[in-house]
């Protein structure tokens, strides 16, 4: 009769073969292969095994016997598949020991990030083992996973996170404030020349060009101040661009019946026209249009986040942080000071640190949020995120801004026995909210709900698939049509596409309920 061992080496280990399995057998350490089942399963790059003995709890480590599978896997060369990284995220999601090597061999065996970087693996791989604990600065005969590459690129990604988005956001801004600079002197020679009278129509069609492909006017770089001075026809152009901006912005409302929240004169208003024809010189990194950032900015934005148990597999919560610290960037770019975001979670107690929180509290806040639970993502969404940010403020006539809320998840409503939550709990929820705007006096549009999905759950990618085949909900619900995950690990190392498409996914649903 095969063993459990005998199963995972020939893979036709089903999941009748563990039912009841002791744990002994499980973690059973073969003497002529000197590893387990899962040892075995991950020297055959057999992943649907590796998954199903962990799955019921065989040891990632072996029991810290033999070759360890996560130092096996990392030492692998890649194939057509690349299961050899999907077993790597597989063991580490199940907390293999990111720094263990064969039994015996500390100090003188590479590390598994060492490891990692000599068979090339993936930047998103490399970072992913740091930030599960694996040592870049370990050291193995004289030399750590740092010296073994120069590539830039891998050495940022050995970075701690929040130093790799730093590092990052930092280098977009030296780059795109040269270009700044370039742009102002190609924009300031146009001006020139047609105001000594050569060529003067092509001068000023060629400057209009150039801001409206490129969406920027350039920046007097600090070194060539004393060189160069903006002079008064540049600055009557930034007004004249104001007072552009502005009246399309009152356009928008008045044709969007948001006239309730916004008047001709008001301060906010204001103030947001103002950043967005400033924003080349407030946030040189920028490479967004103005009036996108300023239309957006009408809305107050709520991130309503799945923190349930499933959001630990593949990264997902690691790069839910990301989406959420760069989705804060861009809605309050050109918003005032006093504004931002609000944070919620499905199960994490709202606390008030999540209202208007700047970046690095997002950062520290994902870190201590435990992504345990149940996603009663319906029920939660009226007591956490409407009664917080609408209900409360309607009876009061306090509601300063439409509203839109960005729903991340990637599961199916799910709840604990006697849950109110079901299936169609969510789109009830939205359908109350309307209901409550109308009674108040308000369009049913003036909150806006758009669902992402996260990851790859079948039953969730119908559930949203359902809701957005529900035309009931057609003028305030807006499904994504990507997955964010997915789109955003092509992007990450792709700062201005990145930041272009996150755009478009924000005024997705704001621009398809003012057509509607």
């Amino acid at each position: 009769m095969n063993t459990i061992y005998d199963h995972a080496k020939n893979g036709t280990l089903t999941e009748q073969d563990l039912q009841g399995a002791d744990i002994k057998k499980l973690n059973y350490l073969d003497p002529k292969d000197n590893t387990t089942p899962l040892g075995i399963a991950v020297l055959n790059r057999d992943f649907k095994t590796a998954q199903l003995l962990l799955k019921h709890k065989a040891d990632p480590d072996c029991l810290r016997r033999g070759i360890p599978p996560l130092w096996r896997a990392c030492g692998f060369d890649r194939r057509k598949e690349n299961v050899e990284e999907r077993l790597i995220q597989l063991l580490l999601n199940h907390k293999a020991d990111p720094n263990l090597v064969p039994e015996g061999q500390k100090g003188k065996a590479m590390t598994p990030l060492m490891k990692a970087v000599k068979t090339h693996k993936s930047l998103e791989i490399i970072s992913s083992l740091v930030d599960h604990g694996a040592d870049p600065d370990a050291i193995v005969n004289k030399k750590s996973a740092k010296d073994l590459t120069t590539d830039p690129k891998v050495l940022n990604a050995m970075l701690p996170r929040a130093t790799r988005f730093k590092n990052r956001a930092k280098e977009v801004a030296k780059v795109t404030a040269f270009v700044m600079s370039a742009v102002f002197w190609a924009n300031k020679n146009l001006k020139v020349a047609a105001g000594v009278g050569v060529a003067a129509a092509a001068g000023m069609i060629a400057k209009d060009a150039i801001k409206r492909r490129f969406k920027m006017t350039g920046k007097v770089d600090k070194r060539l101040g004393k060189y160069i001075s903006e002079d008064q026809g540049f600055n009557d152009a930034k007004e004249q661009e104001k007072d552009e901006l502005k009246n399309r912005m009152l356009a928008i409302i008045k044709d969007n019946k948001l006239d309730n929240f916004f008047k001709p004169d008001d301060p906010f208003l204001k103030e947001v026209v103002e950043r967005a024809v400033d924003l080349d010189r407030t946030s040189p990194s920028n490479v967004l249009d103005p009036k996108d950032l300023a239309h957006l900015a009408l809305y107050q934005p709520v991130l309503y986040c799945d923190d349930s148990a499933s959001m630990k597999q593949d990264q997902r919560k690691e790069h839910l942080n990301d989406l959420t610290q760069r989705i804060t960037s861009i809605t309050t770019r050109v918003v005032p000071d006093n504004e931002g975001i609000e944070l919620r979670f499905i199960n994490e107690k709202t606390t008030p640190p999540m209202s208007k929180p700047s970046l690095e509290t997002i950062d520290t806040i994902m870190k201590h949020v435990p992504f345990d639970g149940w996603t009663e993502i319906g029920t939660n969404l009226r007591t956490k995120v409407l009664q917080d940010n609408v209900y409360q403020h309607l009876g009061r006539n306090t509601l300063k801004r439409p509203v839109l809320v960005s729903i991340i998840t990637d599961g199916h409503p799910s709840g604990p026995h006697g849950t109110p939550e079901g299936i169609d709990t969510l789109r009830d929820v939205i359908q109350e909210c309307g209901t409550k705007l109308k009674a108040h006096g308000y369009d049913p549009k003036v909150v806006r709900f758009q669902v992402s999905q996260i990851g790859d759950d079948p039953t969730a990618k119908k559930f949203l698939s359902d809701l957005e085949n529900d035309h009931e909900l057609d003028d305030v619900l807006y499904i994504t049509s990507e997955r964010l995950d997915t789109e955003f690990k092509k992007l990450r190392d792709n700062d201005i596409r990145l930041e272009q498409w996150l755009i478009e996914l924000l005024m997705g649903p704001i621009v398809d309920g003012q057509k509607s």
